[in-house]
């Protein structure tokens, strides 16, 4: 693993040990006039573990039935890059939470048919929540997928498809606030044939605060979807999972 990977794995294991005694001594009290507005303007995501599997379904070369499948599952990932940034709004039981991400990401399978995969992943999200039980909040919201995939299978030609959905999302979500520490944590799935055929994420996150309105953060972030879309007499189906840890800088007003 990069040192940098490695870095960020210590710094949430360190985050969530210190969290633990301080959110358990002190939470914050918020009244039902209470603003609290959080923004996250660096917030590095590191993908750890890249899985890509595209399968190109084709019409057979000379006519005929039924339909060529080329393509699999990568088995060489590489990571180019990733951004995330976000902000939260909350007064009372209601809570606003909205982030975007943009990931570049590939692989290679070198085995006969050779298949080659770069990704350019850029997202939205915003999900809007309502306490249901003390830190526990019930969650809907839109996250807009935006992708490029670069595809070479074998020998078909290399070709770019981009596939962009919006999808529904709902989800459970904890957010323990305190003086010092913040605990934020999000399972969450959408998708349902509306946009992506399936999607599922989930986070979690402990900001510490060390002075007033700044603070660090640091967790692990995963994303899982499948999409497919046809066009020009070609379909791509592709399923895609990212998951890694997270570090940036939080302010707190």
């Amino acid at each position: 693993m990069p040192y940098s990977c490695r870095l960020l794995v210590v710094t949430a294991g360190l985050s969530l040990a210190m969290a633990g005694p301080a959110l358990a001594q002190s939470t914050a009290s918020t009244t039902a006039g209470d603003w609290k507005v959080t923004v996250y303007p660096v917030l590095a995501w590191v993908p750890t573990s890249i899985s890509i599997d595209v399968n190109v379904k084709v019409p057979p070369v000379g006519g005929g039935g039924g339909e060529v499948v080329e393509g699999g599952k990568i088995i060489d990932g590489r990571f180019d890059g990733a951004f995330f940034g976000g902000f939260a709004v909350s007064k009372g039981p209601f809570r606003l939470d909205a982030d975007f991400l943009w990931a570049a990401v590939g692989g290679d399978r070198p085995e006969r048919p050779l298949l080659t995969v770069d990704v350019d992943v850029i997202y939205a999200h915003a999900t809007g929540g309502l306490r249901l039980y003390k830190d526990l909040y019930v969650t809907a919201g839109v996250r807009r997928l935006a992708l490029k995939y670069d595809v070479k299978i074998g020998d078909l030609a290399r070709f770019e498809q981009k596939p962009g959905v919006w999808d529904p999302v709902v989800g459970l979500a904890l957010h323990k606030v305190g003086e010092k520490f913040e605990l934020h944590g999000l399972v969450e799935g959408g998708g349902f044939g509306v946009g992506t055929d399936s999607e599922f994420a989930g986070s979690l996150r402990v900001d510490w605060k060390p002075a007033r309105h700044f603070g660090l953060t640091a967790g692990y972030s995963f994303l899982s979807f499948k999409v497919s879309e046809e066009r020009a007499n070609r379909t791509l189906e592709a399923k895609q999972t990212l998951h890694g840890p997270t570090a940036g800088i939080g302010l707190y007003f």
